[in-house]
């Protein structure tokens, strides 16, 4: 049996919501950094439109912690493809600052724990929810890794499974 080949997501929203050139972006991303104290934090919430509207905010949050081996990206699908609850476990993003490798390990756990999460490369494609936060990751943390997740919909009882099955 033939091994797939690793999956490489590209950038979806590239030179719309970010500039697509790679010190271009080193650039715009340094201007919403702020010097404040860094602490470690077990989650955090970051806006994810364009990054003139909300890289001060996200620039903010990105600035106070402490960078983590792992992202777990969890945001909407404004795209409708995929599953409701949709894991990329495999492969790399490509953004123009460099790629992303996906926590394939990380993936599969949290695939084992949460059974109505599914993998599904369709729902990451063209979705720019999690895409946003990635500049700001890689200007902290150029070899972090991340484990992208969307939700296009999901009842509250899920999303507390969904967050205990991460925990776990």
């Amino acid at each position: 049996m033939k091994e797939r080949d690793p999956v490489l997501r590209r950038p979806a929203v590239a030179g719309r919501f970010y500039s697509a050139d790679p010190d271009r972006l080193r650039q715009e991303v340094a201007r919403y950094v702020v010097g404040s104290g860094k602490e470690e934090a077990i989650g955090i919430l970051s806006p994810h439109a364009g990054l003139m509207y909300s890289g001060h905010v996200a620039g903010a949050v990105y600035s106070s912690i402490l960078s983590p081996e792992t992202y777990i990206l969890v945001g909407p699908n404004h795209t409708g493809l995929g599953a409701p609850v949709s894991l990329m476990s495999s492969g790399a993003w490509e953004m123009p600052m460099g790629s992303f490798a996906v926590d394939g390990e990380l993936g599969r756990m949290i695939l084992q724990e949460v059974p109505f999460a599914a993998e599904d490369l369709s729902a990451h494609l063209y979705e720019h929810s999690l895409e946003v936060q990635l500049p700001f990751i890689g200007y902290f943390s150029p070899s972090a890794k991340i484990l992208p997740l969307t939700i296009m919909t999901a009842s509250l009882e899920e999303c507390r499974e969904l967050g205990a099955g991460i925990a776990r």
